[in-house]
C-alpha cells in the first residue's frame, strides 16, 4: 500500500516537471518564432510603411535645413570645379568653353538630382522590400519537432531527469529572454539608422560631381546605403539558417536521446543566431566595398 501511495507521488511529481518543462519549450518556442516574425516584418517594411508620420516629418526638415546646406556644397562644388578645368589649361592661358558648358549642364542635372534626392533614397529601401518579399515564408517557421524530441528524451518515471529538464529549461527560458531582447535591438535600431540616413541625403548627394576627394563622402554614403538595404536580406537569412539548426538539432536529438544535450544544442543554435543578426551590417558593408 505504501508503494502503491509513493509510486503515486513520483508520477505525480513526474508529471509536474514535465508538464513545467513542456510549458517552459512551448514558451521559448513561442516568443522566439514571435521575434523571427518581428524581424521579418520590420526588415520587410519600407520607411514610409513603417511612419508614414515620420517620414513626411524627415522630408520637412530635409527641405529646410539640410538642403540649404547641401546647396552651398554643390555651389562649392561647382566652384572648385572651374578652379579646377582653369589650372588645368596652362593657368588660364587655354580656356575651353565647351567643357565650361559640360560643367554647367552636369551642375544642373545635380540641382534636379538634389531636389529629387529624398524620393531617390526612399526608392533603395523599395528595391530591398522587393527582395525581402521573395523570400518565402515558409523558409521561416521554425520546426516543432525540437520539443517533442526533447519531451520525448525524458525515460517515463525518471523524477530526477525531469527535475533536471525542467531546471535548464527555465534557464534556457531566461537566455532566450535576453536573446529575444537582442533581436528586437537589432532589428529597432536598423530601421532608426535607415531614418537617419534618409534625413541627411541631401548632403552627400551634393558631392556626387566631384571625382575627386570630396566625392568620396558621396560614394561611402550610397554604398552604406545600399548595406542597409541589404542588411535586411541577411537578417531574413540568418533566420533561415537558424530554422536549419533547429531541424538539425532536432535529428540529433532523437539520435542521441538526451534532453540535457538537446537544450544545449537549442541555446546554441539561438546564441548564433544572434550573434549573426549584430553582424549583419558589418556583412553587408563588406559586401559593398564600404572600409
Amino acid at each position: 500500500m505504501f508503494q502503491d501511495i509513493i509510486d503515486g507521488i513520483k508520477d505525480f511529481l513526474f508529471d509536474i516537471f514535465k508538464g513545467g518543462t513542456k510549458g517552459f519549450l512551448d514558451m521559448i518556442t513561442e516568443l522566439f518564432q514571435k521575434s523571427i516574425d518581428t524581424v521579418q516584418t520590420n526588415v520587410s517594411e519600407t520607411p514610409t510603411e513603417f511612419s508614414q508620420t515620420i517620414v513626411e516629418n524627415l522630408r520637412t526638415i530635409s527641405n529646410t535645413a539640410i538642403l540649404p546646406v547641401a546647396g552651398l556644397i554643390l555651389t562649392y562644388v561647382f566652384c572648385y570645379e572651374i578652379y579646377q578645368s582653369v589650372t588645368e589649361k596652362n593657368k588660364g592661358g587655354e580656356y575651353d568653353v565647351g567643357e565650361m558648358i559640360f560643367l554647367i549642364i552636369k551642375t544642373g542635372v545635380m540641382v534636379s538630382l538634389l531636389t529629387h534626392c529624398f524620393d531617390i533614397v526612399l526608392a533603395v529601401f523599395d528595391l530591398g522590400k522587393w527582395i525581402t518579399d521573395r523570400v518565402p515564408a515558409s523558409t521561416l517557421v521554425l520546426p516543432n519537432s525540437i520539443t517533442d524530441n526533447l519531451l520525448d528524451s525524458i525515460p517515463d518515471g525518471d523524477i530526477g531527469n525531469a527535475i533536471s529538464m525542467w531546471v535548464v529549461a527555465g534557464i534556457a527560458l531566461i537566455i532566450t529572454l535576453v536573446m529575444a531582447g537582442i533581436i528586437y535591438l537589432v532589428a529597432w535600431s536598423r530601421i532608426v539608422t535607415v531614418l537617419l540616413y534618409i534625413s541627411v541625403a541631401p548632403i552627400p548627394f551634393a558631392t556626387f560631381m566631384n571625382s575627386q576627394w570630396i566625392g568620396g563622402i558621396g560614394q561611402s554614403y550610397a554604398k552604406n546605403l545600399l548595406a542597409l538595404m541589404l542588411q535586411g536580406y541577411f537578417m531574413l537569412v540568418c533566420l533561415i539558417i537558424y530554422a536549419g539548426l533547429l531541424e538539425k538539432s532536432s535529428g540529433l536529438i532523437a539520435a542521441e536521446g538526451s534532453g540535457i544535450y538537446g537544450l544545449m544544442l537549442m541555446i546554441v543554435s539561438m546564441a548564433i543566431v544572434v550573434v549573426s543578426l549584430t553582424r549583419t551590417h558589418s556583412l553587408a558593408k563588406s559586401v559593398v566595398g564600404v572600409i
